[in-house]
């Protein structure tokens, strides 16, 4: 998301998602339902406080130092005039001014509390940049380490996450450079979720369930997709409408088809709606029992880790090419002036107008 002027001036409160993966949608729009109603009653005088961090990057609560972060801010709520805090993640993938991470605090009509607080976690986060991201490996490297954690620990799948091949970062989906990659190198025994592949789709619910055909999947949208697989497949289900869950939500994966490899243990799930991997339930759900097999490919950043965590032997994130623009240090952006790490050194250095996107 993006913290703007416009959207500051609009509201009397903001409160954004804490966790990432997001687990706490529920949670935070109770907290927004419950400082709202508190604010018709006269009960509270909300006011908004923002902070600019200067900065962009990966801040998953799955691990140290964001865990500790988030949970330090959580203890803040409710105490000393603090209604809320949230932590505006930013994303790097758009090209707008405000682009970047950001604090957003609200108080009980004290600006000047909110103002400060917002500035002392910001610059908490700041100084935390480089050691927030998860540990990224190329796709061999990855292959490499999943393979020695399988030897080391055979009684759970080794998941595998294409991290910038993650249609909820706005790419496609069908990418199939892990995917080529595993293949290369004669692996068995994994499931991949998903595939995003229309045509192919329509091929497999034409032929119907338990035809054997001659299948180019993966790899349409563009030459950063990677190139399309060439398999005999057989379809082992082809049903009107996949889905997963997120949490206590349901999400959609549109008409969906279930392929084997010929003469392998591969299984891989085409879909029609573009959406990430949430859930180990998108396997079980369409007949693969995700525990029976030796690895997982999945796409996603991170909204994964909460659902596959539990069953994995280890979570493995994996840096393959794709269209995403995952270094916000060399993307040409066109609308994002104002100095922000890591495409400045010191942002801080450099100062910042009104007129070039501070909020607050």
């Amino acid at each position: 998301s993006h913290l703007t002027p416009k959207r500051v001036a609009a509201s009397d409160i903001l409160a954004y998602f804490l966790e990432f993966p997001h687990t706490d949608f529920y949670e935070r729009g109770e907290h927004v339902v419950e400082l709202g109603l508190a604010a018709v009653r006269g009960e509270i005088n909300p006011v908004i406080s923002t902070f600019d961090c200067r900065m962009i990057q990966v801040l998953p609560t799955s691990r140290e130092p964001m865990r500790s972060f988030v949970d330090r801010i959580k203890a803040l709520h409710g105490k000393d005039g603090v209604l809320s805090v949230s932590v505006i993640h930013g994303f790097m993938a758009a090209d707008v001014p405000e682009m970047g991470t950001r604090i957003l605090v609200v108080t009980d009509n004290d600006k000047a509390k909110g103002d400060a607080l917002a500035e002392r976690l910001g610059r908490e986060l700041y100084a935390l940049r480089e050691k927030t991201a998860m540990t990224m490996l190329s796709a061999a490297d990855g292959i490499d380490r999943a393979l020695a954690v399988r030897t080391e620990n055979p009684g759970k799948p080794v998941v595998i996450a294409d991290i910038w091949d993650n249609p909820g970062g706005g790419v496609p989906g069908d990418g199939t450079f892990v995917l080529r990659q595993m293949l290369a190198r004669g692996l068995d025994r994994f499931a991949v979720a998903t595939i995003w592949d229309p045509i192919a789709v329509t091929f497999c619910l034409a032929a119907g369930e338990g035809a054997v055909i001659d299948l180019r999947f993966g790899g349409k949208a563009g030459p950063q997709a990677g190139e399309p697989i060439d398999a005999r497949v057989r379809v082992l289900k082809a049903v009107a409408e996949g889905w997963q869950s997120f949490g206590p939500s349901r999400v959609t994966l549109g008409p969906t088809a279930l392929v084997r490899l010929e003469g392998t243990e591969v299984d891989i799930i085409l879909n029609t709606n573009r959406t990430q991997t949430f859930e180990p339930d998108i396997f079980s759900n369409i007949g693969v029992d995700p525990l029976a097999k030796d690895m997982l490919l999945i796409k996603s950043t991170n909204h994964f880790y909460a659902g596959f965590e539990p069953i994995a032997a280890e979570i493995i994130y994996v840096s393959a090419p794709s269209s995403y623009p995952s270094n916000p240090a060399v993307t040409d952006y066109k609308k994002l002036t104002r100095p922000v790490w890591p495409r400045v050194t010191d942002p801080w250095k450099r100062p910042i107008s009104p007129t070039r996107g501070e909020i607050g």
